[in-house]
């Protein structure tokens, strides 16, 4: 069996699941879904974001963080539901959370798991990536596997 390591910051959607699906045609997939509790995100790097997306108006809101409980449960949610989205397009899967930076909890996962590809499923992070500090760019530096790294809810390869 095939098995994909896949980072996303949020719940999959049907295309993001449909995309993995395809990937690899009728071969057997196993799916490790890991999602940060993500308690401490970058407000400025955000905003940036926000703005080079052409979002003004999101960039003006004011951010809060979330309560290590609120995180944990809304990360805990984002793996149940991405688990129950591709285990319901036929291919086993499984999750977890990890701390607010998952790479090293995704190097570890590697060799846990005996991963053979990595997917990186997170919305548009212009300012991260034009800066290579995307969690993509970082796994590539620490991990030698194919990693495809796609924006969620589209068809768009990032880098």
């Amino acid at each position: 069996m095939y098995t994909i390591l896949l980072l996303t910051e949020e719940t999959l959607t049907e295309h993001d699941v449909a995309r993995v699906a395809a990937l690899h045609g009728d071969e057997p997939l196993e799916v490790h879904v890991l999602v940060p509790a993500d308690t401490k995100h970058s407000a400025l790097v955000e905003a940036l974001d926000e703005v080079a997306l052409g979002r003004l108006r999101d960039a003006l809101e004011d951010s809060k963080d979330a309560s290590p409980e609120q995180a944990q449960q809304d990360a805990m949610h984002a793996v149940n539901t991405s688990v129950d989205i591709l285990r319901a397009a036929g291919l086993t899967a499984r999750g977890s959370v990890t701390g607010d930076d998952p790479v090293p909890a995704a190097v570890e996962a590697v060799s846990r798991f005996d991963v053979d590809e990595i997917l990186v499923v997170t919305p548009p992070h212009l300012v991260r990536e034009t800066l290579h500090r995307d969690w993509a760019s970082r796994l590539r530096d620490k991990v030698k596997l194919p990693l495809l790294h796609f924006v969620a809810g589209t068809d768009r390869v990032v880098g």
